[in-house]
């Protein structure tokens, strides 16, 4: 069955998480991905995340500080519909595979260009790893209750994922425009506005008029007191999740306590119960929930239809029931490892589904196949690049 970018070439040049991320994405919808690495390899070559966000790629490796390096990128992105990049703004131009050139080659190509802060701006030049852009995003002091508490550094690179997906949205889109007006693009994505677009419900104008104080915010099992972690008689943790007023009233209903329901105490239930109200309420709670078992709560709170899940490690994830019914973890063969389980396809099609197409690629696995079979490189013109040290 033909996937729905089938026919489609992409020429990654990017590197450590977002670039490869979102041409991993689109490998597995069926884009053909020669993934392009300095002779040296991907900075985050042997992280763990390497194996899943370059896997279904061909992968070659190319010294793009020469002239010959340049001539051969060039000539991979004239073949292409899509060349994606994650340099600091200005470094593609000087390696000669900046948007100018390559559409000057090619005009119908779809250009992505990834950074930290996008191609203008006063922040444009600035070195940009997710902690930074994070920080400068806000998501560090919103996630520790504000400026008034500590801020809380999260170890998932938010920032990267975030922008991976908006570039393969954004990918995808501008293809589509191709189609239409056939012509090719610039494609701007950074990781802050793609990170601030994932804080957009923080970001509006009447937002200080319903905002929690930062000094009663900081309990970082979170904010509010029928919106937050909390722990069962044996230590272990659950999330309550009682997102609008009709979850409200069932969990008051099934707790015994109609009392709640015109309570003072839970004016604005279920997420604008203001302070000194909140700890008071979340004091409460910590105590009724002290009374029995995490699984117990669970149990009781699940059959009343009550929204709450319990806080597993990301060993239970794999094993859960609905992470195997979404097909959500797939064996992959890795040289070297053997099978590896890794993330599944996210992306869900009914006619056209993605799948993974094979392991990520060694150092320059696949520098001679595409050379020849995409460029017509000669035997001799190959060893020649590689005995400069080129590829």
């Amino acid at each position: 069955m033909e996937q729905a970018l089938s026919g489609f070439r992409i020429v990654d040049f990017s590197n450590y998480i977002a670039g490869p991320y979102a041409a991993m994405l689109l490998a597995e919808q069926g884009a053909e991905v020669i993934k392009v690495e300095r002779p040296t390899g991907d900075p985050y070559r042997g992280k763990p995340g390497f194996l899943v966000w370059n896997r279904s790629k061909k992968g070659i490796t190319l010294d793009l500080k020469t002239e010959d390096g340049q001539r051969v990128a060039q000539e991979l992105a004239k073949s292409a519909d899509v060349v994606i990049e994650s340099f600091r703004p200005g470094t593609a131009d000087r390696l000669g595979i900046g948007f100018d050139t390559i559409h000057g080659l090619n005009s119908r190509i779809i250009y992505c260009a990834i950074s930290a802060f996008g191609q203008t701006g006063p922040y444009r030049d600035k070195p940009g790893w997710d902690p930074i852009v994070a920080a400068y995003a806000g998501v560090y002091v919103e996630q520790g209750g504000g400026e008034e508490n500590p801020p809380l550094y999260l170890v998932l690179p938010l920032p990267s994922y975030y922008a991976a997906f908006m570039a393969a949205f954004s990918i995808t889109t501008a293809l589509f425009a191709r189609e239409l007006t056939g012509k090719g693009q610039m494609v701007d994505v950074s990781l802050y506005n793609s990170i601030l677009g994932a804080e957009s419900m923080y970001i509006s104008d009447f937002k200080d008029k319903i905002r929690v104080p930062g000094a009663a915010r900081s309990n970082q099992q979170g904010l509010m007191p029928l919106y937050k972690l909390y722990q069962g008689s044996d230590g272990k943790w659950f999330f309550l999740a009682l997102g609008n007023p009709t979850f409200f009233t069932k969990f008051a209903l099934a707790m015994g306590h109609d009392e709640w329901l015109i309570d003072p105490l839970f004016e604005g239930a279920p997420f604008l119960i203001l302070p000194p109200r909140n700890t008071q309420l979340i004091a409460m709670f910590e105590k009724i929930f002290a009374t029995r078992t995490r699984d117990e709560w669970i149990e009781f709170l699940q059959a009343e239809d009550i929204p709450c899940a319990p806080a597993v490690p990301v060993e239970a994830f794999f094993s859960d029931p609905q992470v195997i019914a979404n097909e959500m973890v797939v064996e992959v063969e890795e040289p070297g490892l053997g099978k590896v389980r890794e993330m599944g396809v996210p992306i869900r099609l009914s006619v056209n589904p993605g799948r993974v197409k094979g392991p990520s690629p060694g150092l320059g696995e696949h520098t001679t196949h595409v050379l020849t079979d995409l460029l017509g490189y000669s035997s001799g013109k190959i060893a020649g690049l590689k005995n400069h040290g080129i590829i």
